[in-house]
């Protein structure tokens, strides 16, 4: 065989060695799936938490509420109101439905039609939400407005102060029947509690850390305080529905923005069951609708 015939057919073994390592790793790569990328975890949260606030920077939120209605306003006392850095969305979620109700609450521990009308026309959820005046406690139990609960205790108090009329009057609720539990804080304690589990369950659904939803409770003036506050974005709640004539409302805001550290901002809310397009006006909607409204969506 000469030279050139012996260097034709290596260069032939060696082509052919080529195409099969070409043919080889092709198919390799044809059996082997190309890797899928591994989504990145996804949080159920709606909205993050305002990020940290500069050293001794805070800033202050004074909430002023307000309940209007027809042409009479009156300030909303004595009630805990809520601030989260997400939406309350209470609409979707109409968990107020599931609140202690005042007028039932009060019926069922036996307290007289006349009480519960006092603590409706006060909008007080205890009997302690202001002293009772000279006329309350001695009017003629029967008549329409008379709270004969008020009328009792007065006269154990005179009793065992012995005839002291004004500091019976000033400690009226340690009598008689006001001083039972369920009369002085059977009410305030079921609702602290039934709004505790309420927060904490908002918290969890929106992925807050226990905490991120603040409260305030408002004072004689319907002033509540809100302190070191970063700079983001703010809803505020009412959670428990406010008992208003025989409705219960329910109330939130839309998005309250702070955007400077250290100051003190004043948030006048009107709470309101008309609609108005004043700035910081809030329409409640009634429980009832809310339900309906939610089941509606959740039929879809």
């Amino acid at each position: 065989m000469s030279l050139q015939t012996r260097k034709l057919r290596a260069a032939v073994l060696m082509a052919a060695n080529a195409l099969c390592l070409a043919l080889v790793f092709a198919s390799a790569q044809a059996q082997t799936p190309t890797p899928t990328p591994t989504p990145s975890p996804q949080t159920n949260a709606p909205c993050a938490q305002p990020p940290s606030c500069p050293t001794l920077a805070p800033h202050v939120f004074q909430v002023a509420v307000t309940l209007k209605q027809s042409d009479k306003s009156m300030a909303v006392a004595r009630t805990p109101i809520y601030l989260s850095p997400c939406p309350f969305n209470l609409d979707k979620m109409p968990m107020g439905a599931r609140a202690p109700s005042r007028k039932s609450y009060y019926a069922s521990v036996k307290a007289s039609p006349q009480l519960i009308n006092w603590l409706e026309a006060n909008n007080c959820d205890t009997v302690y939400c202001r002293e009772l005046t000279k006329e309350e406690v001695t009017c003629k139990v029967g008549d329409a407005a008379c709270v004969p609960e008020f009328v009792q205790a007065y006269n154990d108090a005179r009793t065992s102060l012995k005839g002291d009329g004004e500091l019976a009057r000033k400690w009226v609720t340690n009598y008689g029947p006001l001083a039972t539990p369920q009369l002085r804080v059977g009410f305030h304690d079921q609702k602290m509690k039934w709004l505790a589990a309420a927060v904490a369950g908002l918290e969890k659904a929106q992925g807050l850390a226990p905490g991120a939803i603040k409260v305030a409770v408002t004072d004689r003036q319907g002033y509540a305080y809100f302190y070191d506050l970063c700079p983001g974005a703010y809803y505020i709640s009412n959670l428990a529905p406010a008992e208003v004539g025989t409705d219960r409302i329910l109330w939130e805001t839309t998005a309250i923005k702070v955007e400077k550290s250290d100051t003190l901002e004043k948030i006048p809310v009107t709470l309101t069951n008309t609609p108005a397009k004043k700035k910081n006006y809030f329409v409640g909607k009634k429980v009832a609708e809310a339900v309906s409204s939610a089941s509606a969506v959740d039929k879809e």
